[in-house]
């Protein structure tokens, strides 16, 4: 992201930034950098990540248009803070970011999704997670469905994602298979190696399986000698993960972040398991 935002271009008016989620050992330096941009144009940045009030001081101080709220999700943070710009149906879309993020019931995206139909919400954000997650290192895939859903298009209407979240079930039903011979159980959270790309979905595969409130996925990165994690949690978990795993990350020489329930980072591969049992530890 820091590299990304060495390249804006001279000459731009205004900057809107969401979901960034940056983590921990690169929070100050991200600050520092969205200060240096809002001297020379309109900056916004939205998120629902985990910010310090220090962070959220320093860039309100350097103008930068802040909107931050960790109990709402971006998209219904984005939708709000647009509304009174957008179409009617732009409320459905922010909606299927909630449910895909795990934040449905959250107190704005309770209240909006009690005035839809349920059902309809739940099956079209299964379809485009779904879809995204067949497809996801196809970057030119996922800005056509962005595309498509600036248009206020709905999943089912977008072009191959049906047909690619049929795929990512099926894939999901090998992959649950592949959870109960390849898993293992340490203490309160559950792990696995694997080199699929779908490591939340194995992550959550994982709490069920094992009956632990954290699963933990891990793949090697295209650069050799790194593991990509991916972590996530049930109500039970006791401690905000997102800020535990930016931590444990930073020390053991890697980074990450993330939400309370949900977080990811990227780790040497041979700290994977000093960072396993410290997170068993304060579990």
């Amino acid at each position: 992201m820091l590299e990304e935002l060495e390249r804006v271009p001279a000459g731009v008016d205004s900057l809107v930034l969401c979901d960034i989620g940056v983590d921990q050992s690169r929070l100050a330096q991200f600050v520092d950098k969205l200060g240096d941009l809002a001297r020379r144009c309109e900056v916004m940045y939205i998120d629902h990540h985990y910010l310090s009030a220090e962070s959220e001081k320093r860039l309100t101080k350097a103008r930068v248009k802040l909107v931050h709220d960790v109990e709402e999700c971006a998209s219904m943070l984005t939708y709000q803070t647009f509304r009174k710009d957008l179409p009617e149906e732009a409320k459905k879309i922010a909606l299927y970011g909630a449910v895909t993020d795990y934040m449905d019931a959250s107190p704005l995206a309770k209240k909006m999704i009690e005035k839809e139909d349920r059902l309809f919400i739940l099956l079209e954000a299964t379809l485009l997670s779904n879809s995204v997650a067949e497809r996801g290192d196809d970057m030119e895939y996922v800005r056509l469905v962005a595309e498509e859903l600036s248009r206020m298009k709905q999943p089912h209407e977008i072009d191959e994602v049906p047909r690619l979240a049929v795929e990512q079930l099926r894939r999901t039903v090998g992959l649950a298979r592949e959870v109960k011979r390849g898993g293992k159980k340490m203490g309160m959270l559950a792990y696995m190696r694997t080199d699929q790309h779908a490591t939340g979905s194995i992550a959550k595969l994982l709490i069920g399986t094992f009956d632990v409130p954290v699963g933990v996925a891990f793949r090697e990165k295209s650069e050799p000698g790194w593991y990509e994690v991916s972590f996530r949690g049930t109500s039970d978990c006791k401690v905000h993960l997102g800020r535990v795993v930016g931590r444990l990350a930073e020390r053991y020489g890697g980074s990450g972040g993330g939400h309370k329930l949900a977080a990811g980072c990227r780790i040497p591969r041979g700290k994977i398991v000093s960072l396993l049992k410290e997170l068993n530890r304060r579990l």
